[in-house]
């Protein structure tokens, strides 16, 4: 039997490594993920006005000019362990078929999210996979759907092994009736410091997930040095993972653990989805992923935005909204203020905020519409359909152990001729077992260099295009619900809305006796910089404070200042090399002084601080002093 000769005739559509590996078992995959569905969670987290609860963020478009350098770093970075480059062209057009299915995929988490969610609280974030000024790969968005604020985003991938040769193995897959999901569910960094941000990922791209928050932190922190509230947005996790981001591991934990500070682990997972419905796809509503794994991942979703801090996740973007329309208010709304004059100033922009996101839902759901019943959408289903076809034949060899047969379906396939006999011209085994591993990746290869050889990656990616610039380009007419009265605004672009929103507002805005200015905030080693009330030259009132600690860490203190230092509540994040922690209690002459709750990478803890120095833990139960709480007044030593 092991001189059976093993002939592989006609084209190039397997290498020696597809020979030696695979059985029928490994076309299989799981039939419920993890994320186990059962009863729905209800919602219980309530947002800061013209603030999303959930942005599903989704690699959607590849630039020309990016596409060999996303198939080399896809190969070179595979998920699944090894480098997956045996073969640049099969390579390249599963790559491709990455972008593809994720579109599709990506369509059935929103409608999910979409259907248990407060209307327009829920958006889409489609992005085009580009180089970066120095020439490596990064992603940004096509709407303007992450310019608002958000409890929480969620990084969808549906991804495939990039090495044919071994895919069938244990290694992920998205082919036929299989799907292997890569997630992020993250918040902004300020609302969970301990993990970087990141509330749950899948294991392989936690590091890259949670040091591409931190480095976004630290430029969004510098940029506040600098005077400017600027919240940037973050590539996709997968493509710092692919890029090689410097990464930072927090600490994990299982996904039915809820320890703070530490981010819920995701296992890779190969879900096999139900054949009967994959068979008919298209011909009705059905959404072959709900069952398996979106009504399940939802929920985990649902309890996430139910226990993280809306307004810490919201506070910065929000900011960075506002000063599009009042520069003088925004670094006041970081903290608040009691101030009428204020009050009345800072509803009004609200309002405005609140015209942005249902603009933004309106547009998600026509970019949903276009994928879903576009031409796109007719494709990717055909393709699905016709590979799980392919797939179903080959299992249906492999049970029946057919050799004959699995060698003509695989000639037929791709002109490969195999003959498995040994010297006395009898059936072999293990040319049964290899027979049909190599017709499944034969059939792999032929529909992957179909879709490269035929474009038809090019024409569903225009044909993506053609889906969403009438989205996005569609005239959308908005009701501005104001304070006292309410405008129908209609605009075409979103640069349209915003323009005719400014106007909006400079025409009814009202005069502030206190406005945000930058000052000096007295650091402990040079001075600082203070976004938000001043006297004299120096911070004294609410807002934000970047400076450098002794050790030269980057710190960001939101709260209250006296005389150019924090006094009263306040919220400090320390951004260490090792990972950032915050301080969040009462602060006097620039130090933590009484209970304050200190969080790190695995743990939330109440701890006493005296004079800057940390004397223990607290009781349990002990009260903290918020500046996100009740408006403070400075000097107020009882707030």
């Amino acid at each position: 039997m092991r001189k059976a000769l093993i002939s592989l005739l006609g084209t190039s559509m397997l290498a020696s490594g597809a020979l030696t590996s695979g059985c029928a078992s490994t076309a299989k995959g799981v039939t419920k993920s993890t994320f186990v569905a059962g009863p729905d969670i209800s919602l219980t987290q309530s947002a800061p006005r013209g603030t999303a609860l959930a942005v599903v963020r989704y690699p959607a478009f590849i630039e020309d000019d990016a596409e060999a350098d996303f198939a080399v770093a896809y190969a070179g970075m595979a998920i699944g362990g090894g480098n997956g480059a045996s073969d640049p062209v099969a390579t390249q057009a599963l790559a491709d078929s990455v972008i593809l299915k994720s579109n599709f995929f990506a369509m059935s988490l929103y409608r999910e999210l979409a259907s248990r969610l407060p209307e327009h609280s829920v958006l889409l974030s489609p992005h085009r996979i580009t180089k970066a000024s120095d020439g490596s790969l990064t992603s940004e968005p096509m709407t303007q759907a992450e310019s608002i604020a958000s409890v929480v985003t969620v990084d969808f991938t549906a991804y495939s092994y990039p090495d044919l040769e071994r895919m069938m193995g244990g290694k992920p897959l998205t082919f036929g009736d299989l799907f292997t999901p890569i997630i992020t569910v993250r918040t902004d960094p300020r609302a969970a410091v301990g993990s970087e941000g990141v509330l749950m990922a899948s294991a392989p791209i936690i590091g890259a997930a949670a040091g591409g928050n931190y480095s976004q932190a630290i430029t969004d922190a510098t940029t506040l040095q600098s005077g400017r509230i600027e919240a940037g947005v973050p590539e996709l996790d997968i493509l710092s993972h692919l890029s090689g981001t410097p990464r930072l591991m927090p600490a994990t934990q299982g996904l039915r653990d809820r320890s703070r500070g530490a981010v819920k682990s995701y296992p890779i997972e190969k879900i096999q989805l139900n054949g009967a419905k994959l068979a008919t796809l298209g011909e009705d509503d059905t959404d072959i992923l709900e069952t398996p794994f979106t009504d399940g991942f939802a929920n985990q979703i649902i309890m996430l935005i139910n226990t993280t801090d809306a307004t810490k996740a919201a506070m910065l973007r929000r900011a960075d909204v506002i000063a599009d329309y009042d520069d003088n208010l925004a670094a006041l709304t970081l903290v608040g203020s009691d101030d009428p004059d204020y009050l009345t100033r800072f509803r009004y922009a609200e309002r405005l905020l609140e015209a942005e996101q249902k603009y933004l839902s309106v547009q998600s759901l026509r970019l949903y519409d276009g994928v879903i019943n576009g031409e796109m959408g007719g494709q990717v289903r055909d393709m699905l359909k016709e590979e799980y076809r392919v797939l179903e034949r080959r299992r249906q060899l492999a049970r029946q152990q057919n050799i004959a047969t699995a060698a003509a379906f695989a000639a037929a396939l791709g002109g490969v001729a195999i003959a498995t006999q040994d010297n006395n011209g009898r059936g072999s085994s293990l040319g049964q077992q290899i027979a049909a591993q190599a017709m499944i990746q034969g059939a792999i290869f032929a529909a992957t260099e179909a879709m490269r050889k035929n474009k038809l990656s090019k024409g569903v990616g225009t044909n993506y295009l053609q889906s969403v610039v009438p989205a996005l380009e569609a005239q959308t007419e908005i009701q501005v619900d104001l304070i006292d009265s309410s405008e129908t605004i209609t605009a075409i672009r979103f640069e349209d809305l915003k323009t005719k929103l400014s106007e909006l507002y400079s025409d009814n805005q009202r005069a502030l006796d206190t406005v945000a200015t930058r000052c000096v905030y007295k650091g402990p080693v040079e001075a600082g910089t203070w976004l938000g009330a001043c006297e004299n030259g120096v911070a004294n009132g609410s807002g934000v404070g970047i400076f450098r600690n002794r050790a030269g860490d980057l710190v960001e203190h939101y709260g209250y200042a006296r005389a150019g230092v924090a006094d009263g509540p306040g919220y400090r994040i320390v951004r260490a090399p090792n990972g950032s922690y915050s301080i969040e209690g009462n602060f006097s002459g620039g130090m933590a002084n009484g209970v304050a709750q200190v969080e790190r990478s695995g743990s939330v803890a109440l701890r006493r601080y005296t004079g800057g120095r940390d004397m223990g833990a607290a009781p349990a139960g002990s009260i903290i002093a918020s500046p996100f709480a009740a408006p403070y007044t400075v000097g107020d030593r009882t707030g």
